[in-house]
Parts: C-alpha cells; structure tokens; sequence
C-alpha cells in the first residue's frame, strides 16, 4: 500500500501507472492520485466521479483538473466538495460566483470570502 501511495504522488510516475493506480480500490491511493499535479486530464475526469467525495474534492481543487469537470463538480452533490472549491483561490471567478449563490450557507460564505481576498489582492 505505501509503495502505490508513493508512487500516486510522484510528479515522475507513468501515466499508465496512474491509470491503472486511479481505479484500484484503496482509497488513500486514489485521493493522492486526484491530488497530484502531475496527474493527465483524463484520468482527472475518471476520478471525478469517484463514489468518494473527499477525491472528487481533491481532483476539484487540482490547477490541472479540465474546466468541464471544474464546472461538474461545482455542483456536486456533496456540500464538503464545493466547500473545498469555494476555498481554492485558484478557482475561476465565475466557478466562484456561482458558489457563492449556493444553497448551503457554510458554501456560499466561503465563496464570497475567497472572492473578496481575491480582490484585495487585487487593488494591491
């Protein structure tokens, strides 16, 4: 187990290694694979609609992860996955935006305050 968990979060590791890694069945292997900033696009949108929410989370908050599967996974079903998304600052404004309108409360607070730090930092 330690061995793939290495291997899923090396930047160096083959795509076909991730591939095959991205579907086995230990959990801990596949977050580290969504999480990794190395890991190719397709294989981001494999993971993207992993039954576990804390990889779907990780692939949402991957700079790498493909603009369809950001706008996916911004509505997913799971509060604590958009609640990762509205605390990424790398988050596309309008992704964002839309977090910010969203149902739960914990989830659009968050979006609004990512949204104003990114505006501080922006009239710096």
């Amino acid at each position: 187990m330690d061995f793939y968990y290495i291997f899923a979060g090396s930047p160096n590791t083959p795509q076909r290694v991730l591939s095959r890694l991205a579907v086995c069945g230990q959990l801990k292997v596949r977050g580290r694979i969504a999480e990794n900033r190395e890991t190719p696009a397709d294989i981001l949108q494999l993971l993207a609609g992993d039954e576990n929410w804390e990889v779907r989370a990780s692939v949402a908050t991957n700079p790498r992860a493909p603009q369809e599967v950001v706008e996916i996974l911004s509505r997913d079903e799971n509060a604590d996955v958009r609640y990762s998304m509205a605390e990424c600052d790398h988050m596309p404004f309008h992704v964002l935006d839309r977090l910010a309108q969203d149902q739960n409360p914990y989830v659009a607070d968050r979006a609004r305050t990512t949204l104003e730090e990114m505006f501080v930092c922006l009239a710096i």
